[in-house]
């Protein structure tokens, strides 16, 4: 008869450990990779810094497509840098959508926030996402 040693630490095997582990780092990672509000948030935070070439390497390809880095970078300069500091960011909702005016079939979300500039209040941030194989990537921002 063959026996497997498993060491036992408090009535936990290490089998049962390395299980449970593996289960909490494959949840948190999904979760993290798959939350569009966490995309919407980090790209935003990308935006406030002034990271605009890395905001627009995030986006969808068919944003990069239609909109060249240089004009990305003109119209942030234009629009966002006047509003100054962000000074609070609220998440107030998402919309779902399965197609978008003259966009493919697909996953689509509107995420909107209501948010506070140093040098304008009550301002709406809408941001449209699309999701591809690799995660949610940014397809439209718009400041009202």
């Amino acid at each position: 008869m063959r026996q497997i040693l498993l060491l036992s630490v408090n009535g936990f095997t290490l089998q049962k450990l390395f299980l449970l582990a593996s289960l909490l780092v494959c949840f948190f990672t999904s979760a993290e990779e798959t939350s569009p509000i966490s995309t919407a948030r980090a790209w935003l935070t990308l935006v406030d810094s002034g990271e605009y070439h890395e905001s627009w390497q995030q986006t969808d390809q068919v944003f990069q497509n239609t909109t060249p880095k240089a004009r990305w970078q003109t119209a942030l300069d234009q629009i966002r840098v006047p509003l100054g500091r962000v000074m609070s960011r609220t998440y107030f909702g998402t919309a779902e959508y399965n197609s978008l005016p003259g966009l493919p079939n697909g996953e689509y979300l509107v995420v909107k926030f209501q948010t506070e500039f140093m040098n304008k209040e009550a301002v709406v941030e809408t941001l449209s996402l699309s999701k591809a194989a690799d995660g949610w990537h940014p397809l439209g921002y718009l400041i009202d």
